[in-house]
């Protein structure tokens, strides 16, 4: 980036005088005969560390504001339920504990789970009555002994217990029972509730002695090391995005500390409500360790790139709703004079102010103007 240059003015002596009688105007960078002119002296230019300098093309960015907010990815959230009605029998985590995948959570009483486990060994023993049944009659009826429907109705009879006992034996793994130690003769009383990932208890709604059915919340579990942040660009500024693409966040509390995140993925869909289109970035390492699920950010995109004509910001006066630059005319010996010149602004970014259709200037007033006031 090119810096602008500045000199600075050796003689020493006081401000002279300010703006006074001042009745012209200025339009579009040019300055009137009757604007009248700053006097400075060469002591107090000194003394005030003031500079000249030049205009400069500087390279701005364009900036697309959005909302964010910080969520875990769908694979690293989980919701926690009995399947079951029952009792909360035991809880064995707090809100804010850590777990692993498989860990007990809590257990819960259930005569619907005692009964399933019972219709599952029930099941079984039918089966295997009906199955030597079922090899007899198939024997006789190769051997033209056993009649067809006979053979027909003890086989229809054995493949449906073979499903019944192959529902059911899919209904206890989703309960996590243990079949062949239930098969073994040992029925559970109390179902167990275990952790479907690794994770935090970020919702825990259970305690001991509630009754609970299966659309009961008991907890939910987050693994915040896969945190994803959403934010929403209006379809206007959508094409000007692409994956790979950094972000600037940070916090409305507080805004001098940025994060960063890279874009991964930008939706296909417009919301008919917001018409934005939600799009998704991996934030830093740095955001993972910190920011949990649900946190709201203030996003940044960079949308474009723009090489403009361009001031620092010290160097631009305000007064009511103009801009002004003040600018070299001229020097004697004891003082530096200056006339202002009004612009009109653009952009602003990295310490610079764009110039708007304006032209370029040689000495600019570009340390220090904050002293002086024009009207």
């Amino acid at each position: 980036m090119r810096f602008y240059h500045f000199s600075i003015f050796p003689a020493i002596i006081t401000i002279a005088i300010l703006f006074s009688g001042c009745t012209g105007s200025t339009e579009g960078g040019k300055n009137t005969d009757n604007d009248s002119l700053i006097a400075v002296s060469n002591e107090q230019f000194r003394e005030e560390q003031m500079q000249l300098g030049s205009t400069l093309m500087h390279t701005f960015t364009k900036i697309y504001k959005t909302n964010g907010i910080i969520t875990a990815s769908p694979q690293s959230k989980a919701d926690v339920y009995s399947y079951v009605s029952g009792i909360v029998r035991t809880v064995k985590v707090n809100l804010g504990s850590h777990v692993r995948k498989g860990q007990l959570l809590c257990t819960v009483e259930s005569k619907e789970f005692i009964n399933l486990q019972r219709q599952y060994l029930e099941s079984m023993a039918n089966l295997k009555a009906v199955e030597t049944e079922y090899e007899r009659t198939k024997a006789l009826y190769e051997q033209k002994i056993a009649s067809q429907k006979s053979f027909i109705a003890i086989e229809s009879e054995y493949n449906m217990l073979q499903a019944k006992l192959k529902a059911l034996r899919a209904e206890l793994k989703i309960l996590n029972v243990n079949v062949k130690n239930l098969e073994a003769g040992n029925l559970s009383v109390y179902l167990p509730i275990t952790s479907p990932i690794e994770g935090y208890i970020t919702v825990q709604n259970s305690n001991v002695g509630q009754f609970i059915d299966s659309q009961t919340l008991l907890m939910k579990v987050i693994d915040n090391r896969d945190l994803q942040v959403h934010f929403y660009v209006y379809q206007e500024n959508v094409s000007k995005l692409k994956a790979g693409q950094l972000l600037n966040l940070y916090s409305p509390d507080n805004v001098d500390k940025i994060y960063t995140a890279r874009i991964f993925s930008i939706g296909k869909y417009i919301d008919p409500e917001t018409k934005s289109i939600d799009c998704l970035a991996e934030p830093d390492e740095e955001m993972k360790k910190i920011f949990v699920d649900g946190m709201y950010f203030q996003v940044e995109v960079s949308t474009d790139t723009i090489r403009a004509l361009a001031v620092p910001d010290e160097a631009v006066i305000k007064s009511g709703d103009r801009y002004y630059l003040l600018v070299k005319e001229k020097a004697d010996e004891n003082n530096l004079y200056l006339r202002k010149e009004e612009i009109s602004i653009g952009m602003t970014g990295d310490g610079f102010t764009q110039i708007v259709d304006g032209k370029p200037f040689n000495d600019v007033l570009v340390k220090g103007a904050y002293y002086f006031k024009v009207q």
